[in-house]
């Protein structure tokens, strides 16, 4: 992911300092029902992907596809409301950020548990689930800033 979040933005053409995209729908355009309801829906996509992301470990699914429908809310606030910012920068910071805390916990488990890496280092019983969940949680975030950047890359491109 951090691989194609890079070579978008690396092969777009716009500059990243630009605050917000030029959304291809406009307000007078969109709409009334569509902007009606997909305000009732982002809500409920957003508890939706978070569980996804959390019970990621017991259940289908975990960091990537909760990050996915928590990109795909995000991005159908900006097109219901084009007054919103993005500042792909920052996101693009945290996103690096992020892959960096997932290697590091990488690391750490390699360091602890004779040379496995991404293995689970809690021994207590009762806490093993923690490691998952915060594996899903860092995955899940990275994801959503990740596909929120290349589909506002896109968008920037085709104005």
């Amino acid at each position: 992911m951090l691989i194609a979040v890079s070579g978008v933005m690396w092969i777009s053409q716009h500059s990243i300092q630009e605050k917000n995209a030029s959304f291809m729908i406009d307000k007078q355009k969109t709409p009334e029902l569509f902007v009606t309801f997909s305000r009732l829906l982002y809500p409920l996509m957003l508890m939706f992907g978070f569980y996804v992301i959390i019970n990621g470990h017991t259940s289908p699914g975990g960091g990537f596809q909760g990050g996915a429908i928590v990109a795909t809310a995000i991005l159908i606030l900006y097109y219901i409301d084009i007054s919103k910012t993005l500042d792909v920068k920052l996101i693009l910071n945290i996103e690096k950020f992020l892959f960096m805390a997932l290697i590091l916990i990488g690391g750490i488990s390699y360091f602890t548990t004779g040379g496995y890496l991404f293995t689970n280092f809690i021994n207590n019983p009762d806490y093993k689930a923690v490691y998952l969940i915060v594996l899903n949680v860092l995955i899940g975030i990275k994801v959503a800033l990740g596909l929120t950047a290349i589909f506002t890359a896109f968008l920037k491109e085709g104005r």
